[in-house]
């Protein structure tokens, strides 16, 4: 004969168990968009400083507010970065078209030279072929590594192996149907006038110290 639990047994069981399931679930969903990466400088050779804006470029007193505007930083008028803050508005997603694994275009810092236990059980998940139709979801990219990819509950750094829209890559096993949405706010002193502006893709001198 079985013992009846108490009714705090049956709650903390059933809490337990909501908790064990919603782990599971999370971990089976891509990052959660949009996030934030605080002093980010986004690419390679990036640097903050002195900077020289070649289009117009509205000042705010707020990211992403609009309705903030301050002023206008004209073309060729100089100012100083001197922080800044990359922000992920949507992932980006990668169609695949045939079978293929993301562990054979991991880049070579995911590659660990002797794996323990638990890279094992990684390698295996990445070894796992993608089938055509699944998604792959570009979440960034490790500025001089590769890029980050999540699909099946796994982050990857990979060498990048997708064609996209306006650039067919020979032989590439998938195609990126939907661009990453990123925004790069960077704070400015402009002659004693503070603010943000939008400078991703936007056309400013001195953001790239390899020139």
């Amino acid at each position: 004969m079985v013992a009846a639990r108490s009714p705090m047994v049956v709650r903390s069981l059933w809490i337990a168990l909501v908790f064990f399931s919603w782990s599971q679930l999370a971990a089976q969903r891509p990052p959660s968009t949009p996030f934030v990466e605080r002093g980010a400088c986004p690419f390679e050779c990036c640097q903050l400083g002195h900077w020289t804006a070649r289009d117009t470029l509205p000042v705010y007193a707020r990211q992403q507010a609009p309705e903030t505007r301050l002023f206008l930083l004209a073309p060729g008028q100089g100012f100083v970065a001197d922080s800044a803050d990359f922000h992920t508005l949507a992932l980006g997603m990668i169609l695949v078209r045939r079978a293929f694994s993301l562990a054979d275009y991991l880049a070579e810092d995911e590659r660990p030279p002797r794996p323990v236990p638990a890279d094992s059980a990684r390698l295996t998940a990445l070894r796992k072929p993608l089938a055509p139709g699944d998604t792959v979801y570009l979440v960034g990219e490790v500025s001089e590594i590769g890029e980050r990819v999540w699909t099946r509950g796994v982050e990857a750094t990979v060498e990048p192996f997708w064609s996209e829209p306006e650039f067919e890559k020979a032989g590439a096993p998938a195609v990126l149907i939907r661009p990453i949405e990123h925004e790069w706010w960077v704070h400015i002193d402009a002659g004693g006038r503070l603010g943000w502006i939008q400078a991703w893709n936007r056309n400013i001198d001195g953001t790239d110290a390899c020139g």
